[in-house]
């Protein structure tokens, strides 16, 4: 498994257990699914209700289909630093959540609530996350997310009364090394 993929199961593994696992089944904020990658239908996402997505980098700036405002370039960047043969690289990657509050019925109040709770665990948990250990050959994660580099929003994807529905985006990077270049 290259870079990318260790630090992707890693990512998993913190946010299924801070936003499934750790979580009593009766909070309603608790996510139905984390998974690495779109969802493609499985599980439906009235069935997931809160389902969280792991990407590398930010598909929707990639694909060119950007619906929020983090429209900025966000590809891996390499950078060449005079450490004893050493390349460090940003790492980017993208949290993309839906809250599709369509069966539950809630107001939008409280939705909105949910919506910012599930926004801001999420947040936490990456801030916290720990990445040591995490390699692939010679490369391995030197510096963890750090809180002023996460950009998040929140969008109202609309929905009838009482089905409300909420879109999510974190992005964020890590910093890894290359030794013996």
């Amino acid at each position: 498994m290259g870079i990318h993929g260790a630090i992707l199961t890693k990512i998993l593994d913190g946010l299924t257990a801070g936003m499934i696992t750790n979580l009593l089944d009766t909070d309603p904020t608790r996510a139905g699914v984390v998974m690495i990658g779109p969802l493609q239908g499985e599980p439906a996402p009235d069935a997931a209700r809160i389902s969280i997505s792991i990407f590398t980098n930010d598909p929707d700036a990639i694909l060119g289909n950007v619906p929020t405002g983090l429209s900025t370039d966000w590809e891996d960047k390499v950078y060449n630093i005079e450490v004893g043969r050493a390349i460090t690289n940003w790492r980017r990657f993208t949290v993309k959540v839906r809250c599709l509050f369509s069966g539950s019925r809630e107001d939008q109040a409280t939705s909105l609530g949910y919506a910012d709770a599930v926004r801001d665990r999420l947040e936490a948990l990456l801030v916290a996350m720990s990445f040591n250990g995490v390699t692939s050959g010679t490369e391995y994660v030197s510096r963890p997310i750090i809180e002023e580099d996460i950009k998040s929003e929140m969008l109202q994807a609309g929905g009838p009364p009482d089905q409300y529905d909420y879109l999510i985006k974190i992005r964020f990077s890590v910093l890894t090394t290359r030794t013996g270049v």
